[in-house]
C-alpha cells in the first residue's frame, strides 16, 4: 500500500503540478509550472541562429514531450531532430534526419510531423518513428517544400506551408494518420493555423480562411491593416493576431475586436491565463489577460512554441 501511495505521489509530482515546456533557437528548452518562471533544462547553443539547431515545434501526448526542429543552409550543416522527454527536463533525441523536422502535432492517437522531402513521418509512442506519405507536388522541385503550420481535428490533421524555387506557392496538405496525403498548393500565404469548434482556421495579412476537412476553405477577406501572424484556440474561441490588433471569435467566422494587448506573440492560452514571448526569448505570463508580468530574465535565444500538459 505504501508502495502504491509513493508511486502515485512520484507521478503527482511530475504532472500533478502543472508544466509548460517552451523550445525555440539554439536547441533551447525550458520549462515552468506557472507560466511565469522559467528554467533552462538543455541547449546546444547561446545566441542560436534559424540553423540546424533552432528547435522550432512541441506537442505533448501519450505522456510525453516531443520537441522538433533543425535546418542548415548546406549539406554539411543540415539537420533535423525529434527529441522527447518525460518532464521538460531530461531530454533524448529519438530521431536525427537530414534536414529539418517541423511541425509536430498530436492527434489524439499518435504524433504527425513534417519532414525533408515532402515527407511526414509519424510515431503512438513518440519514440519509434516510422516514415510516411510523401506529397506529389507536380511543378514544384523536391527540394522546395517547407512545412510551417499544422493542427489536427475532425479526424484529419492538416499541414501547411510553402514551396517554389522563390517560394512563389502556398499550399495544403491533409492526412489521417500519415500513411496517405491529400496535397494541393492554391492557397494565399497563411502565416498560422488553429483547430476549434470542428473548424480549422488559418490567417495570414488581411485575411482569414476556414474549412472543416483541410480541404475546401472558405476566405474571408479582411483589412490590410490586419497583419495577422498567430492564432490560439482557447477551448471556448479563437483568439489572433498581428502588431497591433488581436480579434476573437468563437466559430471561426464572426470575428470582433478583442482588449487584449499583449507584449509578444501569444505562444499559449486557456482564454484565461497568456503566455507570450517577443525576441530573443522575452517571456510574459497574465493571469486575467490585463495585467502582464515579465518574466525573469535569460540568456537570449528566441522562443518558437509553447506547449503544456493537459
Amino acid at each position: 500500500m505504501r508502495l502504491a501511495l509513493l508511486l502515485g505521489l512520484s507521478a503527482l509530482h511530475v504532472f500533478g503540478a502543472e508544466t509548460w515546456v517552451g523550445v525555440g533557437y539554439g536547441g533551447r528548452r525550458m520549462v515552468s509550472h506557472d507560466g511565469l518562471n522559467w528554467e533552462i533544462t538543455a541547449e546546444w547553443a547561446p545566441n542560436g541562429k534559424d540553423d540546424s539547431n533552432n528547435l522550432m515545434s512541441a506537442a505533448f501526448g501519450a505522456g510525453k514531450f516531443i520537441v522538433v526542429g533543425g535546418g542548415g543552409w548546406s549539406k554539411d550543416t543540415q539537420a533535423g531532430h525529434i527529441l522527447t522527454s518525460n518532464d521538460g527536463t531530461k531530454w533524448e533525441e529519438v530521431k536525427t534526419l537530414p534536414f529539418r523536422v517541423n511541425p509536430v502535432v498530436h492527434n489524439g492517437r499518435r504524433f504527425l510531423a513534417g519532414g525533408p522531402d515532402r515527407t511526414l513521418w509519424f510515431s503512438d509512442d513518440g519514440i519509434n518513428w516510422t516514415q510516411g506519405a510523401q506529397a506529389k507536388t507536380t511543378g514544384i522541385p523536391s527540394w522546395a517544400l517547407w512545412f510551417r503550420h499544422a493542427a489536427s481535428g475532425n479526424g484529419v490533421t492538416v499541414f501547411m506551408g510553402e514551396a517554389g524555387a522563390k517560394k512563389e506557392f502556398y499550399w495544403c496538405m491533409t492526412t489521417a494518420d500519415g500513411t496517405q496525403v491529400d496535397f494541393h498548393a492554391d492557397l494565399p500565404q497563411l502565416r498560422a493555423l488553429a483547430f476549434g469548434a470542428n473548424t480549422f482556421v488559418a490567417v495570414g495579412n488581411g485575411l482569414v480562411m476556414t474549412s472543416a476537412d483541410g480541404k475546401g476553405w472558405q476566405k474571408q477577406e479582411r483589412s490590410n491593416e490586419e497583419k495577422l501572424d498567430w492564432i490560439q484556440w482557447t477551448g471556448k474561441e479563437f483568439i489572433t493576431g498581428g502588431g497591433k490588433t488581436v480579434l476573437t471569435s468563437t466559430d471561426g467566422k464572426n470575428w470582433k475586436p478583442s482588449t487584449l494587448r499583449p507584449p509578444g506573440r501569444v505562444l499559449w492560452t486557456d482564454g484565461t491565463r497568456f503566455i507570450t514571448s517577443s525576441w530573443p526569448g522575452k517571456m510574459s505570463f497574465s493571469a486575467d489577460g490585463k495585467t502582464w508580468k515579465a518574466s525573469p530574465a535569460m540568456t537570449p535565444n528566441g522562443i518558437n512554441a509553447v506547449v503544456k500538459t493537459p
